[in-house]
């Protein structure tokens, strides 16, 4: 009996910890609300099996219970993206995020999207709910979507939407034109792309796509203030006159056009009436941002409420404690003194730029350069507009960025200016980027053939004339033949998908990670770029 009973104590059972069990413990601490705890195991789960779409969406909903709406829209997005496009369910998932933040142009969006994808699917009745609310409950008008639309343009779209918000302009501006290209109904594509004209200095394109944008759907409230900032800016008055009394009698009902209709009232002066719109807005949407409240308290500080100000900016002192700006600005009302004039504050949500371009440029000010929005706006626009000696200061600064979004924004400038100087500047900044040296050969306008330009470049630099001879005739016939031709960010894809194609065929095949790696591109990007090729006839070459 005693030897039964020490073999009982004596057996080992093996405690398995993989990620099936923390997924488990995580639904177990949800059921009692200790969800910082559950998200805790959620993200354990997703390090042991970092390609189970099921644990990222487990850890994106328990973000959404806790308010963090926007990190679990970037999981939500990255599984759709990348590791389960099939995921139907992530979609209206989106849906309600973007409901809660009160973004319910995007919330409808995403809930179309879904029902489209699967009419019958889980969430099939909560999301035609969801529609029901903003349809009747918020008295919105329904948005025309299409059966037939590519469910990948909602996912483009907010991804060049994030690409506005974090500056990534030129960026922006390619998806957007390739959105309403593809989809000229798509409506919200068009508000965008106006902007990203607008942020990039091409007035001309900005206001073409407004003009465009009005004739689709004429009230349309985004479009309506864009045209306002326009015409300010190309001193219109006497339109803009006529556009300010039409929109002081629009009464926005959602969040989303209140801030748009606030923050062009802002910018283009309208300080009272920009306030009354922060100050219903913060009223009737609790919960709001940093960057809302500083908005609100620069319409309170121009209209001479100081002590509204000064409560907005102890709100944004609270909510982003490290950014310095609040501090700022509390600063300036402390000097305010009694009956002296308030000094012009821009709505952005940072230091006035002349503050900042006063600093030395050093490691830490270009970091903030790249991730300030509104500074690399205003950086692109000097470089179109500004005088020589500042255009010779940004392309500086862009040059100390050195990313991608800087490469092409001198490399454009290069190609277009024809002052001498900047040119030399432009060089010398490309030089230090370590990027390629553009040539006289490159073309100098939009229209010309970028690819044909630079097999020229790229081999004559390789002093291989029979692959230059070779690519051009490919890139000729494909350019022929082709009805659609394949659409990639930068042409040097092409260059490594000719030299691959060029390997294979006269028997010096290298691997594709070789020639990716040399161009500095991806597998998958050169893969995209030989297949298109590949279906010419190359024995004929």
């Amino acid at each position: 009996m005693k030897s039964r009973e020490t073999a009982n104590k004596t057996t080992v059972v093996e405690f398995r910890r993989d990620a099936r069990f923390f997924c488990d413990r995580g639904f177990r601490l949800l059921r009692r609300n200790d969800v910082e705890k559950a998200l805790l195991c959620f993200q354990r789960a997703i390090e042991l099996e970092p390609n189970n779409p099921d644990y990222r969406c487990h850890l994106a909903s328990t973000l959404a219970e806790m308010g963090q709406f926007e990190a679990s829209n970037n999981v939500l997005y990255e599984i759709i993206e990348t590791l389960a496009p099939s995921m139907e369910d992530a979609y209206f998932f989106l849906a309600n995020n973007y409901a809660n933040m009160e973004d319910f142009e995007m919330a409808e969006e995403m809930a179309v999207l879904y029902l489209q994808k699967n009419k019958r699917g889980t969430f099939a009745e909560e999301a035609e709910e969801l529609l029901d609310y903003i349809y009747f409950e918020l008295d919105l008008p329904p948005r025309q979507f299409f059966m037939e639309t590519d469910d990948d343009v909602f996912v483009k779209h907010e991804l060049a939407r994030r690409s506005l918000e974090e500056g990534r302009f030129l960026e922006a501006l390619q998806i957007l034109k390739n959105i309403v290209e593809a989809e000229p109904d798509f409506m919200p594509a068009w508000n965008n792309l106006s902007l990203a004209y607008y942020y990039v200095g091409q007035f001309e394109q900005a206001m073409a796509t407004i003009d465009q944008t009005l004739e689709r759907e004429p009230n349309n409230l985004h479009a309506l203030c864009n045209l306002a900032v326009l015409l300010s800016h190309q001193n219109q008055s006497a339109q803009l006159v006529e556009l300010l009394v039409k929109l002081k009698k629009i009464t926005p009902l959602n969040h989303d056009h209140l801030y748009k209709l606030a923050t062009t009232m802002g910018v283009l002066g309208q300080h009272e009436e920009a306030f009354r719109l922060y100050q219903r807005m913060i009223r009737s949407f609790p919960g709001q941002d940093a960057c809302t409240y500083h908005y609100a308290a620069i319409s309170a500080y121009l209209t001479n409420r100081f002590e509204q100000a000064r409560r907005w900016w102890g709100k944004v002192k609270q909510l982003d404690p490290d950014a310095g700006i609040a501090e700022h600005y509390l600063q300036l009302l402390k000097e305010q003194k009694s009956g002296e004039t308030t000094k012009q504050i821009s709505y952005h949500y940072h230091r006035p730029y002349d503050d900042l371009m006063a600093d030395r440029i050093n490691e830490q000010s270009v970091d903030k350069f790249k991730t300030d929005p509104m500074i690399r706006a205003s950086l692109l626009w000097a470089l179109q507009h500004g005088k020589e000696d500042i255009k010779h200061t940004v392309i500086q600064t862009l040059g100390m960025i050195g990313d991608d979004e800087a490469e092409e924004a001198i490399r454009k400038f290069y190609q277009e200016t024809d002052n001498s100087q900047l040119k030399k500047t432009a060089l010398l900044a490309l030089a230090q980027m370590g990027a390629p040296l553009p040539t006289e050969s490159e073309p100098c306008a939009e229209g010309q053939d970028a690819v044909q330009a630079a097999i020229r470049f790229y081999f004559h630099q390789q002093n291989d004339s029979e692959l230059r001879k070779w690519s051009e005739q490919i890139w000729a016939e494909y350019k022929k033949q082709a009805a659609k031709p394949l659409q990639v960010r930068k042409e040097v894809a092409w260059m490594a998908a000719f030299e691959y194609l060029y390997g294979l065929i006269c028997g010096h095949k290298r691997s594709q990670q070789e020639i990716a790696e040399k161009y500095g591109i991806s597998v998958a990007t050169l893969t995209r770029c030989y297949k298109e090729l590949s279906r010419l006839d190359l024995n004929q070459f």
